[in-house]
């Protein structure tokens, strides 16, 4: 079948491609201008690309995300600004210069799925004869039940190989394949198709801690472009806009068996560590090569093993590398000890992020979280002693079957915790975790629409006063959002949309009038900057809290700020309600 596909054709040359995020319709070039994009290294590529030229082939990584946030960010205006012709001519371009013997496309979310197909058909249709590959997180997890592989393949009939996991072992063998180097039993992991005929050769090629030790090619990814045309990480307001952002990845797995989360169907069973100078020698490229001063952990499960995180933070250290770094995935509560939280501060640590989820115990157990109420607690009271870390809270709620009284723990345990700031989820469950077939069973969801599957969250700014049937969804009182039920009852998806603004509005908003510490009254200026002029300008309560925050660090009000949330209390009857509840002085605007 190889020979079907590559008519003996030899291959010397690959692009990969990491397509644009989400479609045109769904693209904000308001949101854009802002900067509220973000624009990470497909850094998933570039260890492919580092692989491939191992074995001597030439290689070109195209990230069609990055070129439509920078055309949009350079466009004077909207109407100088084509999604679709920025993404398509700079493809076209790549495929005409580079004549390649190869295509390979990945693609990581499942709302990613529509570009994923469209980038491929644009393929076909300029080399109707080139072979293409798609591979990635999504395209795995697709593969992996009936439903979701049919829907797959029938979206996808130009493509002729489909790639399993992690294939920095599996598709360079596939290339030596293909070049008569190795023999057609070596091939691992990818889904052969032409015409009518399949072949499946399902043996794991799980690449070792040698491979992982040999870094990206970062030259071929940019990394000091990605910061000037979208953002790297949920914390770079924390530092000068003229900071180059990279990202890195440590480890690969996950230690947790979480049923909402599919780290270990793609990577496996267990954490693969790379030695702690291969990384500091990365870090050192990336700073000496590209200006990189801050990074971005990659990493699901960052802390795994106490010795050797210890070592790599003293490797850091060692070598006086001047970067900070954040871990904006969820860190495991267990591994945040004294020891530990101290180490990672010293090594460049500003912003940490715990993955809670739940509060509750029997969710916790339920869903399979490596992690106790008394873990979440002593790793807040670990992290709290290291003011100079900005702390996050991962939380989902509207897990199947979660009760009001459920989601009222979930509050409790995160107030206790005293951290910096909850991010609130609505549950979105992702293809083949065992959430996702327990749901499907269930007839809560379809498993084959690959598009519904998105991130829900909301702000303010987009929302305000549109509370399903009448509720309040900023009352003072927390316990009020359980007035009407019966804490056995499990919320209605309305109910879901109003407990997520109680939570934000008392878990971190209304917390800050108690703060007085200079240090995170600077953290939480920046982060409510970041709100109120990239995610939600329209938010009266990142901006009310913004000038209170200046007003105790004994600064001026901002007369911009307060010109922008007079008009949203002169304009909008939902807000001045709002503040006359909350018993706020109007003043503050004026």
């Amino acid at each position: 079948m190889i020979t079907s596909i590559f008519k003996d054709s030899p291959v010397r040359r690959v692009i990969l491609i990491a397509p644009p995020d989400v479609e045109a319709s769904l693209f904000s070039f308001a949101t854009c201008k802002r900067g509220r994009y973000t624009n990470y290294e497909p850094y998933g590529l570039g260890m492919l690309a580092g692989r491939l030229r191992d074995i001597g082939i030439e290689i070109r990584i195209l990230n069609l995300a990055s070129s439509v946030l920078r055309a949009a960010r350079l466009a004077e205006r909207e109407s100088d600004f084509d999604y679709d012709a920025v993404w398509r001519g700079d493809l076209a371009d790549a495929v005409s210069d580079f004549q390649p013997d190869l295509v390979g496309v990945t693609c990581m979310f499942s709302q990613t799925h529509p570009m994923l197909v469209r980038v491929c058909a644009d393929v076909a249709a300029l080399a109707p004869a080139l072979p293409i590959a798609v591979g990635g997180v999504h395209v795995t997890n697709a593969l992996a039940t009936p439903a979701t592989r049919a829907a797959l393949l029938a979206d996808l009939p130009m493509v002729s190989l489909f790639f399993r996991h992690e294939c920095d072992e599996a598709f360079p063998t596939f290339v030596r394949v293909v070049n008569g180097e190795l023999p057609d039993d070596s091939l691992a992991q990818v889904l052969l198709r032409h015409g009518e005929e399949e072949a499946d050769f399902s043996q794991r090629q799980r690449p070792g801690v040698e491979t992982l030790d040999a870094p990206p090619a970062h030259d071929l990814m940019r990394p000091d472009e990605l910061s000037r045309w979208g953002k790297v990480g949920a914390y770079f307001y924390m530092l000068p806009p003229e900071t180059r952002f990279a990202t890195v990845q440590s480890n690969r797995g996950c230690r947790a068996q979480c049923t909402f989360c599919s780290v270990r169907n793609f990577n496996g069973m267990g954490v693969r560590r790379r030695s702690p100078t291969s990384v500091a020698d990365e870090l050192e490229w990336l700073r000496d090569d590209f200006g990189v001063r801050h990074v971005m952990w990659l990493d699901d499960d960052f802390l795994y093993d106490k010795r050797a995180t210890l070592a790599l933070f003293d490797e850091m250290v060692r070598r006086n590398l001047g970067m900070t770094w954040d871990c904006t995935n969820g860190v495991i509560a267990a591994s945040c000890d004294d020891e530990v939280v101290a180490a990672a501060a010293a090594s460049g640590c500003i912003c940490l992020s715990l993955g809670m989820e739940s509060g509750n115990r029997e969710i916790l157990k339920r869903i399979k979280k490596p992690g106790t109420v008394e873990n979440f607690l002593a790793a807040a009271e670990a992290i709290r002693k290291f003011p100079q870390i900005y702390s996050r809270v991962f939380l989902i709620i509207g897990f199947p079957g979660e009760t009001f009284s459920q989601i009222a723990d979930t509050v409790t345990v995160a107030r206790q915790m005293g951290l910096d700031w909850y991010q609130i989820q609505l549950l979105q469950p992702l293809p083949n975790t065992p959430l996702f077939d327990s749901m499907v069973e269930d007839k809560l969801i379809k498993p084959e629409d690959f598009s519904g599957v998105r991130y829900a969250g909301g702000t303010f700014g987009k929302n305000a006063g549109k509370s399903a049937g009448g509720r309040d969804m900023l009352a003072r009182d927390f316990d009020g959002v359980f007035s009407s039920h019966r804490l056995d009852e499990v919320p209605s998806p309305a109910d879901m949309e109003d407990i997520w603004a109680y939570m934000v509005v008392h878990l971190n908003y209304l917390r800050l009038e108690a703060e007085d510490r200079p240090i995170k009254l600077e953290q939480y200026l920046g982060n409510l900057e970041y709100v109120s002029d990239v995610v939600a300008p329209g938010d009266a309560l990142a901006l009310h809290f913004r000038q209170h925050l200046l007003a105790k660090l004994d600064r001026p009000a901002s007369p911009e700020i307060a010109a922008r949330l007079r008009n949203l209390l002169t304009t909008q009857p939902y807000w001045q309600e709002r503040f006359a509840q909350f018993g706020w002085p109007m003043e503050i605007a004026s």
